[in-house]
C-alpha cells in the first residue's frame, strides 16, 4: 500500500511539472517601455468570461482565411477588470491586427485604429492562458518600480510562428501608461 501511495504522489508531481513546463511557467517575461502603434484592428465585440474569448477570435481569423489573407496576429483587448466586474459582464474586443481593412467586412465586424502610444510591453513565449498568473504580476511590479500608471485596457497580441513546432507562439502584452 505504501508503494502505491508513493507511486501516485510521484505521478501527480511529475504531471504537474510536465504541465507547468508545457504551459511555459518556467519561461521568462521580457518587459520594456516605449511607443507602439498605430495599430489597425478588425474585431468583434465580446462579452463573457475572458478565458472563452478564443472562439470569437477564431471567427475573425476564419473570415480573413476565407479572403485569402490569413490573420498573422490575432488579439484580445480586455476592457474590464475581472477583479471588479462579474464574469458574465466582462467586455472585450476579439480580432486581428491588420495592415489594411478589407472593404467587405461581415455584419458585426468593426474597425479601429489605435494611435501610437506609450506602453509597457511584455513578451512571453508560454501559453497565454497563464499570462494573468505569470505576466501581469511582473508588469504590475515593473510599473510600480518605474512610477507608471496604467491608462487604458490591456491589448494582448497573439502570434503563432509554427503549428508544428512546440513553443512557437509569442504573446505581446501592451499596457498603455502615462
Amino acid at each position: 500500500m505504501k508503494y502505491v501511495l508513493v507511486f501516485i504522489l510521484v505521478a501527480i508531481v511529475s504531471f504537474g511539472l510536465f504541465l507547468s513546463n508545457y504551459l511555459g511557467a518556467f519561461k521568462g517575461v521580457d518587459i520594456s517601455q516605449g511607443p507602439q502603434g498605430p495599430l489597425q484592428l478588425v474585431y468583434i465585440d465580446y462579452m463573457g468570461p475572458y478565458h472563452k474569448i478564443s472562439k470569437e477570435i477564431e471567427k475573425v481569423e476564419n473570415f480573413f482565411k476565407a479572403q485569402g489573407t490569413p490573420c498573422g496576429r490575432s488579439f484580445g483587448e480586455y476592457l474590464d477588470d475581472p477583479q471588479s466586474v462579474e464574469e458574465a459582464r466582462l467586455r472585450a474586443k476579439a480580432g486581428c491586427v491588420v495592415e489594411q481593412v478589407p472593404a467587405n467586412l461581415p455584419e458585426g465586424f468593426k474597425t479601429e485604429t489605435l494611435p501610437s502610444k506609450n506602453y509597457v510591453i511584455a513578451t512571453f513565449t508560454g501559453s497565454p492562458g497563464i499570462g494573468p498568473l505569470k505576466v501581469y504580476p511582473k508588469v504590475n511590479k515593473f510599473m510600480l518600480e518605474k512610477g507608471l500608471k496604467q491608462s487604458g485596457p490591456v491589448l494582448e497580441i497573439y502570434e503563432i510562428h509554427s503549428i508544428t513546432e512546440k513553443n512557437a507562439m509569442t504573446t505581446t502584452y501592451l499596457f498603455p501608461v502615462q
